[in-house]
């Protein structure tokens, strides 16, 4: 039996790709704007409904420290399906799926530190940042 390979979702923020494990991720959605949360922490854009569950949706560029100004502002929203619940995460576009690499083929990441950065990939003389938000969102009140 073959070793089964992790595959990964890949999204834009800006000028960067980032890559996402598929293993926490429930669906991707066409944005719609969410409704506004009154006391939200920084970085919440609201709650929308998916099929019944409630989606916390966080705007990609404060999770990653962008600029919002670098970003288009509509694309995609991204959802996670975690113990802590439901998460959306906004990008401005979801690109395609790709087999993620062994963990110790992950190089370092120096020109930023961040919590959910885990590392970079060299795919198809492109750049990818690897990302995992599910740490962060499980700290989310």
């Amino acid at each position: 039996m073959e070793p089964t390979t992790e595959k990964g979702i890949c999204f834009r923020l800006g000028e960067e790709r980032y890559v996402h494990p598929l293993s926490n991720i429930k669906e991707v959605l066409s944005y719609q704007s969410p409704a506004p949360v009154p006391g939200a922490r920084e970085g919440v854009e609201g709650m929308i409904d998916v099929r019944g569950h409630m989606v916390t949706v966080l705007y990609g560029t404060h999770l990653l420290n962008l600029d919002p100004a670098d970003c288009e502002e509509e694309g995609h929203i991204i959802v996670l399906d975690l113990p802590a619940g439901y998460f959306g995460i906004r990008v401005e576009s979801v690109e395609r799926v790709m087999d993620l690499p062994e963990k110790n083929d992950i190089q370092g990441l120096e020109y930023r530190e961040h919590s959910c950065i885990q590392g970079t990939i060299q795919h198809d003389n492109e750049l990818y940042i690897l990302v995992e938000f599910d740490q962060y969102c499980s700290t989310l009140d």
